[in-house]
């Protein structure tokens, strides 16, 4: 069987053995690369087949979607329902630390599987993950129906940011910066902006992570407002004495959590269940597993129009 894996600062295809060990045979079906994996790769990953964003086939036929993140299940953290906080999370991750999804079958454990609901299709499966991201920012952020939110950037996580609003029944305004981002944006019904004109949003949700979106989400967030941190900062920031002055609280989000009572994932998976057209904003472009190389230069290449790129193993 093939797999693709990171050497050098890019990919290359490689035969491998069938996977072994516990755990469940996953037929994979699609897989969405991810900007981490971009930064990953090009900071020197390799070792692992890569790919955190993936979905299948079980032996019985049903479509699942694969929680990468690990998790001990006896840690304080575990043992509170904050299972994203474990120290397994990142440890044991499929396709960071553990083999991933860039290949024609994963063993996965059983306890990562979500079954997607009836209708739905591969490409929704793939998108499970980065959803649950983002549904887990904001819920974290605290965003209720009638406040103003506001999203900065309309890449992937942006625009997921968009549809987990809607579905909060939150509406939303988006700085996009490319066009094929905002006609995106416009088709998952959020208002496109190329500068917030106002200070006066009660959310705002940083999904780009620099400087400059950093300080302009302070600037438009209302005083005693919220920000909401999407992902990991490849460059340092620098926070400012407007976001003191203002009191803006500063909330992070990584991952997304699964305890007794709420589960990102399974929330993505029942809102890509019943709304195909998000999978069909997002996903943009569609590779085989023997093109990956083709494809991971399509999904960096700002000028390629690619949201979301997918492979099909």
């Amino acid at each position: 069987m093939r797999a693709v894996f990171a050497e050098q600062q890019s990919v290359v295809l490689r035969d491998i053995d069938p996977p072994d060990g516990d755990g469940v045979d996953l037929r994979v079906a699609m897989c969405g690369i991810c900007g981490s994996d971009l930064h990953m790769i090009e900071s020197g990953m390799r070792g692992v087949v890569v790919g955190h964003e993936f979905g299948g086939w079980l032996p019985d036929g049903r479509l699942v979607a694969v929680r990468p993140t690990g998790e001990c299940g006896s840690c304080r953290h575990c043992n509170r329902g904050k299972h994203h906080l474990c120290a397994d999370a990142m440890a044991r991750s499929y396709g960071i630390s553990m083999n991933g999804g860039l290949t024609t079958t994963a063993r996965v454990e059983e306890s990562r599987l979500t079954v997607m609901p009836v209708g739905s299709r591969p490409r929704d499966a793939a998108l499970v993950e980065p959803l649950a991201v983002t549904m887990h920012g904001a819920r974290r952020s605290g965003v209720t129906r009638g406040d103003r939110a506001l999203v900065v950037g309309a890449g992937s996580i942006g625009l997921l940011t968009a549809a987990a609003l809607r579905a909060r029944g939150v509406e939303c305004d988006i700085v996009a910066r490319h066009p094929h981002q905002a006609g995106a944006a416009e088709a998952l019904g959020a208002r496109v902006l190329e500068r917030p004109m106002t200070s006066g949003y009660t959310h705002t949700f940083d999904a780009v992570c620099t400087q400059e979106t950093v300080d302009l989400c302070i600037d438009a967030t209302e005083p005693g407002g919220t920000l909401l941190e999407f992902g990991l900062f490849w460059t340092p920031v620098r926070m400012s004495n407007t976001m003191l002055l203002k009191e803006v609280t500063f909330v992070p989000a990584m991952f997304y959590g699964h305890d007794h009572d709420h589960n990102d994932f399974t929330e993505a998976a029942a809102v890509l269940g019943a709304d195909n057209a998000v999978a069909d904003v997002l996903v943009t472009h569609e590779f085989g597993l023997e093109d990956a190389p083709e494809a991971f230069r399509v999904a960096a290449d700002r000028s390629s129009g690619a949201i979301k790129v997918h492979i099909r193993p």
